[in-house]
């Protein structure tokens, strides 16, 4: 299986990889050793897990106005630690929910302070925790969460960190076969469409399209998929020009051009779409090692495809809850 193969097989190629992920050369403490940590010596665990728990001892131990970090390399620890400490990759449907959390950090030539970066884990965690907890079903859990950093930032303003938790709700619909559709499906999301009986386009072909195309990970019992050095992609309507497409323009539904109401065949065309999208994003992220972890339709006036992918690691580590 494919999870043997990375816990077992590649082991020694992971020890080399896994030092190349995580860099905890932090700016005014180069050389300062990480203090030891009794849970490093649990036999269990991964390399990733031990430079997880590093990294986290490090940043809970951080002082204001102490030790710093390099702004890129800091949201991307701490994305890589709250999937480490809240996820659990194994639960996934087509159903998922998303919580978006925008948060300010400050930066100073570049970089921020570690505890900076542990005030907005503690922030992330707790809202991310709320959230779950407001959701039905018994076997809900964090899929995964992704912290990056939104636009561009000047010295000596805030960075704007926006972080995205993927929730598992514990319950969802059986799901038919994908390109099936029995009914016209209603696409503007601006109107009430009284004229077709269906569901709502975009989040069926949400679901149709996760069910194609997401890549899952299994690990061993005892054990939980943990996503790591997660990426986006996205394409929106105008990205692609297609005038063979329903609306004679572009290859995803844009509201300019569409009918109120999209039969089978329509349908089916957007479907296709999607896949041949996500299958050309697929050959780029694959040769950087990480695979589809999570894919939504978006619905705007533009729609838009958008996918997280990210490597995965077995963890033997519990929850931070």
């Amino acid at each position: 299986m494919r999870k043997n193969f990375k816990i077992v097989a590649t082991m020694a190629a992971l020890l080399i990889a896994a030092v190349g992920v995580i860099t905890f050369e932090a700016c005014n403490k180069k050389d300062e050793a990480v203090k030891d940590i009794s849970e490093l010596n649990t036999p269990e665990l991964s390399f990733m897990d031990k430079e997880m728990i590093q990294f986290g001892e490090k940043m809970k131990s951080a002082t204001k106005g102490g030790e710093t970090m390099q702004l890129d390399e800091a949201v991307r620890n701490l994305s890589n630690y709250e999937n480490f400490k809240m996820c659990d990759a194994s639960r996934y449907s087509a159903d998922m929910e998303r919580l978006t959390i925008v948060s300010d950090l400050p930066i100073t030539n570049g970089n921020v302070y570690l505890s900076d970066i542990n005030a907005i884990y503690e922030s992330n965690r707790k809202q991310i925790k709320d959230k779950l907890a407001s959701l039905e079903g018994d076997n809900k859990n964090v899929y995964c969460v992704y912290s990056r950093i939104d636009g561009n930032s000047k010295d000596g303003e805030d960075a704007r960190v926006v972080t995205d938790a993927i929730l598992f709700r514990g319950f969802g619909t059986v799901m038919p076969t994908p390109y099936y559709f029995d009914e016209d499906m209603c696409w503007p999301y601006t109107f009430d469409c009284y004229e077709c009986p269906g569901e709502r386009a975009v989040y069926v072909l949400s679901d149709r399209i996760a069910a194609i195309m997401t890549e899952h990970v299994q690990c061993l019992p005892g054990y939980r998929v943990v996503l790591y050095e997660v990426d986006y992609e996205t394409t929106y309507a105008t990205d692609v020009p297609d005038p063979n497409s329903p609306n004679g323009h572009y290859a995803l539904i844009h509201n300019d051009y569409e009918s109120l109401c999209l039969n089978a065949d329509d349908m089916r065309y957007y479907l296709n779409s999607m896949v041949n999208i996500a299958t050309g994003w697929n050959v780029n992220q694959h040769n950087l090692g990480r695979n589809l972890s999570h894919i939504q339709y978006l619905d705007f006036n533009d729609s838009a495809l958008w996918g997280i992918y990210s490597e995965a690691e077995c963890s033997y580590v519990g929850f931070d809850w």
